[in-house]
């Protein structure tokens, strides 16, 4: 009797947890987030199977839904322009409020090390850290997660800038929020989620990847198998393998409202020339995964590789594999609607692949978005547009946004031609107006049949001095389409041991 009794108070006792579950939002719905103004947002999380709730924002708007067997429910709430403190209520068997909502702009940042980079590793923090009173930005920083499959939530928290908090913010995600900040007057909300060392593979869903019905799937398997080893050798030394960084660190955000995509990434891509080819459609492909994902084309803006290693010392570096990448971006923004690319090849550091510079990243990244996103006019980088062959002379032709061209420090340096022979020599260039804008002549006297010319296509192209007046630096480039020596790293042979 006295063991019935007991079981029966035990199920009484656990009753109440099994059949009450809290209306629970997701874990981007919380204190002191930025949601994105003036849109159709979604807002979603875990309830009971079958419970009713209501979400309502404080600024007159509300939804309704029930959650589906699983426990999961999704609602579309309008949401209010550029402003706030707002709150968010949640309300099934019980209540939930988000406090202090800013609405305003959410960008989502990527990449891996030098995104990851933060504030306080930046060039002379201190004083952008004790100056860093702007309540209205805000960080979410995405945890690590290489998952298998995909993550439906992340846990983290949104965090007020302050001279207190804006130490662990990315850097290059800060000092581009800081700037649109100051120049629309409105909310930013910087979405961040990186993770050094990793390969784009690691961010793009699998199966839209732009080389996976080729030979490459062999490469891919031998990544996975790769990061699994690893994982077992060197505890907290994993790289992630293919696909698994956007399934538990971009998936989860997947509807979640943005302004925009800011990409810093391609140093891992570029430890040989056949990864560096590659990229050219990599990139794109999970460009377009992620616009997929979260049924939005949002612009989408990427950092070049900047300079790195030992200075320049041939005319053209052939084997460069961070030229290569650079020109994968480029190429991106020239064939991928709404894609864009800004140049930082004079702020990187000869022996650290990390620049500490990130404060003029943030300042022409956000240039070229308040540019391209938001139409203000403000300058960016110069981009060769096209080019003729005239009288044994390459004229090379820009789309920028400025006054003209400029050679910094006089005479412009790192430029190269070649003829048919496809041997490159240092050449002379300068500017000359053309029925007013500014273009480049570049010769050199023993080419006098010219076929192609190349600026800056090198790992650290030191010298290199072309520059808008606005001080943008030139984009790198090359007017020809020839294929640099790509070699595949070949596999080791198994040894035989011979029979005796």
């Amino acid at each position: 009797m006295k063991l019935r009794i007991s079981s029966l108070v035990l199920v009484a006792l656990c009753l109440p947890c099994i059949a009450l579950a809290d209306v629970k939002p997701a874990g981007l719905f919380c204190d002191h987030m930025v949601i994105q103004r003036d849109t159709q947002a979604p807002v979603w999380g875990t309830a009971d199977a079958g419970e009713q709730v209501t979400v309502t924002g404080s600024w007159g708007q509300s939804a309704e839904t029930t959650a589906d067997e699983a426990g999961k429910w999704r609602v579309k709430i309008k949401t209010p322009a550029a402003g706030g403190p707002h709150t968010i209520t949640l309300k099934g068997k019980d209540t939930v409020e988000v406090k202090d909502v800013m609405s305003g702009d959410v960008w989502l940042c990527s990449g891996q090390s030098n995104m990851a980079w933060s504030v306080a590793k930046s060039t002379n923090p201190k004083e952008d850290i004790a100056n860093a009173k702007y309540p209205q930005i805000r960080s979410f920083m995405v945890p690590r997660n290489a998952a298998s499959e995909r993550a439906e939530d992340c846990a983290g928290e949104w965090k007020v800038c302050s001279p207190q908090t804006v130490k662990t913010f990315s850097a290059a995600a800060y000092f581009t929020g800081r700037e649109l900040h100051k120049n629309l007057k409105v909310p930013i909300g910087l979405l961040t989620s990186c993770w050094g060392g990793t390969k784009i593979e690691a961010w793009t869903p699998a199966a839209e990847r732009a080389d996976v019905a080729s030979t490459k799937t062999v490469v891919l398997a031998a990544e996975e198998k790769g990061a699994k080893k690893k994982k077992g050798k060197k505890k907290g030394k994993v790289k992630p393998g293919t696909n698994k960084l956007y399934n538990g660190m971009i998936h989860p955000l997947r509807t979640f409202p943005v302004k925009g995509a800011i990409w810093y990434q391609g140093e891992s891509n570029a430890k040989d020339m056949a990864s560096s080819v590659r990229y050219r459609e990599q990139l794109p492909s999970m460009i377009l995964s992620w616009r997929k994902a979260w049924g939005q084309d949002f612009p989408f803006y990427t950092v070049q590789l900047p300079n790195w290693r030992s200075p320049q010392t041939t005319p053209v570096e052939l084997d460069s594999t961070w030229a290569m990448i650079r020109e994968s971006f480029v190429h991106a923004a020239n064939n991928t609607p709404d894609v864009f690319t800004c140049t930082t090849i004079d702020i990187g550091e000869e022996k650290n692949i990390h620049p500490k510079n990130k404060q003029d990243v943030g300042r022409r990244m956000a240039s070229t978005i308040l540019n391209k996103t938001y139409g203000k006019g403000t300058p960016t980088t110069p981009f060769m547009k096209s080019f003729k062959v005239e009288g044994g002379k390459v004229v090379v032709t820009f789309d920028y946004t400025g006054s003209g061209l400029m050679a910094k420090g006089g005479k412009l340096k790192t430029f190269a031609i070649a003829g048919a022979d496809q041997k490159f020599v240092a050449a002379d260039a300068e500017i000359v107006n053309r029925d007013g804008a500014d273009c480049v002549v570049v010769s050199a006297a023993e080419v006098k049949e010219p076929v192609a010319a190349r600026y800056a296509w090198a790992g650290n192209p030191a010298e290199c001095n072309l520059y808008s007046k606005e001080m943008f630096p030139a984009s790198p480039f090359r007017t020809d389409d020839w294929k640099p020596p790509v070699s595949e790293p070949s596999p080791k042979k198994k040894s035989r041991k011979k029979k005796k």
